[in-house]
């Protein structure tokens, strides 16, 4: 009698086994978009082109909008800081209102290519620079 069972449980074992290879099922897909930005302007739409919203003068504090050496001149096509200025490299969206800028960095003799990622809080009225956690205001215009 022990031999009428062996292929019910050879059949059942094949059965499990089958079950066991199935594929699993698909890791949901990687984030490839961006959420809209919130802030009118904010949007990248040109690698090379730093979106409106952040284009401006900004500073840690009013006394440091005249010539500050937390002030930051955004412009179209790059950066002015106290003592290097840059050329855009590259601009990328990292999330709703922030952007990455990489910049070619010249200043004090020396040249460099630096990143920075940017963030409009406040509804567009600071600029939270995400790497060092500094937070600046919109220098009047």
């Amino acid at each position: 009698m022990t031999h009428a069972f062996r292929p019910l449980t050879f059949c059942a074992a094949l059965f499990c086994l089958s079950a066991c290879n199935e594929d699993a099922p698909p890791a949901p897909a990687a984030r490839t978009t961006v959420p809209a930005s919130t802030i009118e302007g904010a949007a990248v739409t040109d690698a090379k082109t730093i979106p409106e919203a952040f284009r401006g003068s900004w500073a840690a504090s009013a006394g440091d909008c005249e010539t500050g050496a937390t002030r930051v001149d955004i412009e179209r096509g790059g950066l002015a800081f106290a003592r290097s200025t840059g050329a855009v490299s590259s601009v990328t969206a990292t999330g709703p209102d922030e952007i990455r800028i990489t910049v070619k960095l010249a200043g004090e003799g020396a040249l460099s290519q630096r990143s920075f990622r940017y963030r409009l809080i406040d509804g567009g009225e600071a600029l939270f620079d995400v790497r060092s956690g500094l937070t600046r205001a919109r220098c009047p215009a």
